[in-house]
């Protein structure tokens, strides 16, 4: 009879040890993504859809090494360009954890800044920034930098979209032999400058 207590302490302090062991086991498990991101490159794809359905015209200034060029474009080369804004797209489950958002309520802008910063410092888009209008919640502006190497150059990139008006692409290039460049592109449908 006496063995029927033992045995029981036996029991229970192996479910409990069991029970302790499964959760330490969980906690290091990586747990679902459930955080959602501002859908940047649906505003982006509307932004292209919304100058597509319209007869504006569209123009391109472009200053590369300090030589200036303008130029008018048609909406398959606007398209072409824009392109670059829905490469940047950090949405897809398998990028978005390589980024931490922010937010800051800018009080002198009237806007909400809501950042995203990579958690690697090698990764190609260094920091995404989407002024949203504090009344409305509507984009105003995306800021996206990026940097990346192409062949022997290296290029850091400044973009960014006014809504319903324009964008601006800057890049600056350096190759490994040490020869510079800098390119503005300034793309206009309905901004006045």
């Amino acid at each position: 009879m006496k063995m029927l207590p033992v045995t029981l302490l036996l029991i229970f302090l192996t479910a409990i040890s069991c029970k302790t062991n499964n959760r330490k086991a969980n906690a290091t498990l990586p747990t679902a993504d459930t955080g959602k991101f501002y859908p940047i490159a649906d505003f982006f794809r509307s932004q292209i859809q919304y100058v597509d359905l319209r007869n504006y015209t569209l123009y391109k200034i472009t200053i590369k090494d300090g030589k200036k060029d303008s130029s008018g474009l048609n909406k398959d080369q606007f398209i072409a360009l824009a392109k670059i804004f829905l490469d940047r797209d950090i949405s897809s489950p398998k990028i978005r954890i390589l980024y931490r958002e922010t937010v800051f309520h800018d009080l002198s802008t009237r806007s909400y800044t809501l950042n995203y910063s990579p958690i690697d410092h090698n990764a190609v888009v260094q920091n995404i920034d989407v002024l949203l209008d504090e009344e409305t919640n509507q984009i105003k502006r995306v800021f996206i930098r990026s940097v990346y190497t192409r062949a022997d150059t290296g290029f850091t990139e400044q973009c960014s979209w006014k809504a319903f008006k324009s964008f601006r692409i800057n890049r600056s290039m350096q190759s490994k032999n040490g020869k510079q460049s800098t390119e503005f592109n300034y793309i206009n449908w309905n901004d006045k400058p």
